[in-house]
């Protein structure tokens, strides 16, 4: 009775209070139930992990410490999502694989790849679908863009920002993660950015990796496409689309020769390089391979002007591939990207900055948090349209370290913002190894709440290598990778890291650099995908665009046989000689000395201009 009465005194004195709170917290349960739990998070300013972007490989760090219960909240810069994935449409996946052909996929990432090659996941409505999954639940706030930090020591104690109406807003957490391509967190701590593609041309200005403007299709007969490729021979092959081309019934890549022939609208701004084609189904496809230079994603004018210069170039790049692709006859445009795969922009110091070294040989680190693969793919820029590869590593390490900003101990890099010189980007920055190292790191975060990452220890890291083991089947010490760097001297190794070696798969050295000059008959010989280059201190060049210089038609490869047949103008008459061939990054390269004298030309060095003169006519040389 007297708690009863207790009851009935207190509730008019409380009502109006009460009838408040009532109020206030339907309209919350509304508000998280019409908009999910976004809505409520947006009134909290202090989190376990704060993360700007929102490219693919940062979304797996998110998910992971989200799912094991920590505060997580996501920040958009922009009114869009998905970054590389969903606004450049970059839907041609790479996938890492050692020197016996395994795949180093693992996590998360595997599940993508999976439904990916099972054609689950091939249109961009499917990688929406995917990409939602996966942010599901999580705090996301779009038009978030950072405008300070308030640094104490050597931690970020706050983030401040703006909303789209205006507003200032304010988020605390113990770790900040920068998961953009324009370094929008990273930027503001005041860090210098590390050397760049400038320092290996010797550039006056800042220069990074094209970027590149996906090409969308349609009506393409892709059964004829696959079936017509694999009924020609080895060397009609070759020699039509390039000795490591290849199709199958989900992808095709290379075409080289194809490439060749395109004469581009914009020279100075744009490039075509080797198709990477992704069969979307239902006549649909999308292709890497239309290259965009001097975009800087912290410019946007940079990008809608290189956009312009693209789709200048596409009724142009539409009817090559028809006139020289079977299967590709009827192609028709299929829309364009929202915007460009970004590819490369400023690199920031780590607490380790990986070397190309460490990836070609096969270095391991205590503190792994990826086991990384790919070919080291310097993509072309402003100095070296064409690009180069460095060689191709087996397996490598990623550390943790490579993922923590220098001079601050709270802040996180994901994907393309790597720790990495401007040469192991190149491989460094594919998306398996970024997807592996941010779920890692995500994971590592929720089993140890509020940790210092930079003073984990050896013992620690040695737990976590054995619990991602065994609780979510990833290995991330794994033995070493086969080195292809023994024998190599101090100085050697040197000149690699700064990219001036490219080592092939028969461990010969070509080196790239300074670029050399090709002339016939006084003539400039022009190089559409590759230029010469000294191999064990002889000069190769590519195969198709010297013979074409010399006259040569009908021009057939045979790899096995070491042969080139060919006819010349004012003959029928087929020949065939011959030679020593080489392979670098999809073309087959003869000879330069020994292809002129077999042609019955004379070829000079002039070393102080890095020129090669061939003369077919004796008296004038």
């Amino acid at each position: 009775m007297t708690e009863g009465m207790t009851r009935s005194v207190k509730k008019p004195i409380l009502g109006t209070a009460a009838a408040i709170l009532v109020v206030l917290a339907a309209l919350a349960a509304y508000r998280v139930q019409s908009k999910g739990i976004e809505s409520l998070n947006l009134w909290k300013s202090k989190f376990d992990v704060v993360i700007i972007g929102t490219e693919l490989e940062g979304i797996y760090l998110a998910k992971q410490a989200h799912d094991a219960g920590l505060d997580v909240k996501i920040l958009e810069p922009t009114d869009t999502i998905g970054g590389q994935l969903l606004q450049g449409e970059m839907l041609y996946l790479d996938e890492t694989f050692d020197d016996q052909g395994k795949s180093l996929l693992q996590g998360s990432i595997q599940e993508l790849f999976t439904d990916y090659y099972e054609g689950e996941i091939r249109k961009l409505s499917d990688f929406k679908k995917y990409f939602n999954r996966q942010i599901k639940g999580i705090p996301l706030e779009k038009n978030a863009q950072p405008i300070s930090l308030q640094i104490v020591g050597r931690k970020v104690q706050s983030l401040t920002y703006t909303t789209k109406s205006g507003r200032t807003k304010t988020v605390e957490a113990d770790y900040f993660v920068d998961n953009s391509d324009s370094a929008e967190l990273v930027s503001l701590t005041g860090a210098e950015p590390l050397p760049g593609l400038e320092s290996l041309y010797q550039a006056t200005q800042r220069e990074y990796m094209s970027a590149t403007y996906m090409m969308k299709f349609r009506n393409v007969d892709w059964e004829r496409f696959y079936g017509s490729f694999w009924e020609l021979t080895k060397p009609e092959r070759t020699t039509l689309y390039g000795p490591e081309t290849y199709v199958d019934a989900n992808i095709g890549y290379g075409f080289p020769p194809i490439v060749a022939r395109y004469q581009l609208q914009n020279p100075d701004k744009a490039n075509l390089r080797g198709l990477n084609i992704l069969n979307q189904k239902d006549g649909q496809v999308i292709i890497n391979a239309l290259q965009v230079y001097d975009v800087d994603p912290n410019k946007p004018e940079t990008i809608a002007a290189a956009m312009q210069v693209a789709k200048q170039e596409m009724p142009h790049i539409r009817d090559l591939l028809r006139k020289y692709i079977i299967g590709f006859e009827n192609a028709e445009l299929n829309g364009e990207p929202e915007s460009l795969y970004v590819r490369e922009y400023n690199h920031y110091p780590t607490e380790y900055i990986l070397e190309a070294s460490d990836l070609l040989g096969g270095v391991m680190f205590q503190d792994n948090v990826s086991v990384g693969g790919y070919f080291i793919d310097i993509q072309g820029s402003r100095s070296n349209r064409e690009g180069f590869a460095i060689g191709k590593p087996d397996k490598y390490g990623i550390p943790l370290r490579s993922y923590l900003l220098k001079d601050v101990d709270n802040v996180i890099l994901t994907g393309k913002m790597v720790g990495a010189s401007y040469v192991a980007y190149g491989s460094a920055r594919i998306q398996p190894n970024g997807a592996l190292a941010a779920e890692s790191i995500g994971l590592l975060l929720a089993r140890n709440p509020g940790i210092n990452l930079k003073q984990v220890t050896d013992a620690q890291f040695a737990d976590f290598h054995a619990y991602m083991k065994e609780q979510h089947g990833i290995v991330l010490n794994p033995s070493p990778g086969n080195s292809k760097i023994v024998g190599m001297t101090p100085q050697d190794i040197e000149e690699l890291n700064r990219g001036h070696i490219t080592l092939l798969s028969n461990a010969a050295q070509a080196r790239t650099l300074p670029f050399i000059r090709v002339f016939f008959d006084n003539q400039e010989v022009k190089f559409t995908a590759h230029r010469p280059v000294i191999i064990d201190g002889k000069t190769w060049s590519p195969a198709d665009e010297l013979l074409k210089a010399f006259g040569a038609s009908y021009v057939r490869l045979d790899l096995d046989k070491r042969e080139i047949v060919y006819q010349m103008p004012g003959s029928n008459e087929m020949k065939t000689i011959s030679t020593s061939l080489n392979i670098l990054n999809n073309r087959v390269l003869v000879n330069l000395r020994e292809i002129s004298e077999q042609f019955g030309y004379k070829a000079t060095w002039d070393n102080l201009n890095r020129m090669i003169n061939i003369y077919s006519n004796l008296e004038s040389y």
